[in-house]
């Protein structure tokens, strides 16, 4: 399984930071966004920046997003742009690990500094309420039938949505080649493309459809996790031995100097330990998934590896 559930984040997450030095309070903070506006990346990026002013950190925080090629787009912008910016910080996850695994981008994570794995949430398949693919057992006989004649629509190409696909197909010993898959740069545009009939079933965040859901303008097929949540049954349960769990960080630029990483990193710990990180937790249903210093960077060179494998294993094409 790519990424960790909760009783493994519970087994590596850091433990609570002993007594530090106040990180010092910043007049702006910069957070780049290297993805779509309302994907889980924004939701987690503004989030983080709403706490950090909540906590009197930062003065004020200043919002880019430039999405594309699974964030590496923006990965590549930010080490450019933003090397040596003591006061900047660039959102990213799972998903860019599987972009750079596809070789789409020159730029790789070495560029920058990991601060902290803040989110870890669970990916939720749905399709057009209304639709023929209204039930899992219903997509899985079409994918059965002709797995090129059923369109997946998710983040970007070789991200934990494009991978959870594959796993389907693969456990439903279907040619993984034949698999039609639409990248896009958040939820919103994936539930678009179900809206247009260019895609018949969308993977994403559970929190990036969840009003469509309420609203009844989606209906969830399946959850990618172990055990059923928010009402909607696993993948295991319905007989596919296929769970996958998606987490969100944060890095610093790789040009600062340690006491600038040092700072940012404290802002950023104290910032998750406020109020208003822990309302957005809940509201979101993430689950606090908070690892950092050297324990998150060599817990990163583990989860690249694992990408890479995976893009072999499931054939993966940007």
């Amino acid at each position: 399984m790519l990424g960790m559930g909760p009783a493994a984040l519970a087994q590596t997450a850091a433990p609570a930071p002993a007594a530090s030095p106040a990180p010092t309070r910043l007049p702006e903070l910069h957070i780049y966004i290297p993805g779509g506006a309302g994907g889980g990346w924004d939701q987690t990026g503004r989030t983080l920046g709403a706490a950090i002013q909540a906590a009197g950190l930062a003065d004020r925080v200043t919002y880019e997003n430039k999405g594309g090629k699974g964030g590496t787009i923006g990965l590549a912008d930010f080490v450019a742009r933003h090397d040596r910016d003591p006061a900047a910080l660039l959102v990213g996850g799972m998903v860019m690990l599987g972009a750079i695994a596809l070789g789409q981008s020159k730029a790789t994570l070495k560029q920058v500094s990991p601060i902290a794995r803040l989110t870890n949430d669970y990916m939720v398949m749905v399709s057009r309420t209304g639709q023929a693919l209204d039930s899992m057992a219903a997509l899985t006989t079409a994918m059965r039938a002709n797995l090129g004649a059923v369109g997946f629509t998710g983040g970007s190409a070789g991200g934990v949505d494009h991978v959870l696909a594959g796993m389907i197909a693969l456990q439903l010993r279907q040619d993984v080649t034949q698999l039609k898959y639409l990248p896009t740069s958040s939820g919103p545009e994936a539930a678009a493309l179900l809206e247009k009939g260019e895609a018949q079933v969308a993977i994403s965040g559970y929190s990036e459809f969840q009003a469509d859901i309420e609203k009844r303008q989606l209906t969830p097929l399946a959850i990618s996790s172990r055990r059923s949540l928010y009402g909607v049954p696993s993948l295991h349960e319905q007989g596919l031995q296929t769970d996958l769990s998606n987490w969100r960080a944060v890095f610093a630029p790789g040009g600062i100097d340690a006491a600038q990483r040092e700072n940012l990193r404290r802002i950023v710990v104290a910032a998750t330990l406020h109020p208003t990180w822990a309302q957005a937790l809940e509201k979101n249903k993430w689950f606090n998934a908070l690892l950092h210093g050297p324990d998150f960077a060599g817990r990163l060179v583990i989860e690249q590896g694992m990408a890479n494998a995976m893009a072999m294993m499931l054939k993966l094409r940007s």
